[in-house]
């Protein structure tokens, strides 16, 4: 018996020996949430905007040079994987 059985027979002989502790739950009833209006919507958007912290130009710059270069190695290396295997196949079957 691993440890996490030996619990739930503990905790259904618990259950068994003493059923009047168990109290009653009652099924919880969802709560209807009022919808804000739009003008509120956009002023919390707006309120959520001011707070961000935005990246200055260099920073886009620097992180666009990375994805850019990034991609473009990735493109170049699956294209030579394809290439290789693409001459294979044809050395084998052609």
């Amino acid at each position: 018996m691993n440890r996490e059985f030996k619990r739930e027979v503990d905790r259904q002989r618990r259950r068994e020996e003493a059923p009047e502790r168990r109290p009653e739950v009652e099924p919880l009833q969802p709560t209807r949430r009022q919808r804000t209006g739009t003008r509120q919507f956009l002023k919390e958007v707006r309120g959520e905007l001011k707070r961000v912290a935005w990246p200055s130009r260099k920073e886009i710059a620097s992180y666009s040079v990375v994805v850019i270069v990034s991609v473009s190695l990735i493109t170049a290396f699956i294209f030579a994987i394809d290439f290789a295997f693409g001459q294979l196949i044809l050395r084998i079957f052609g």
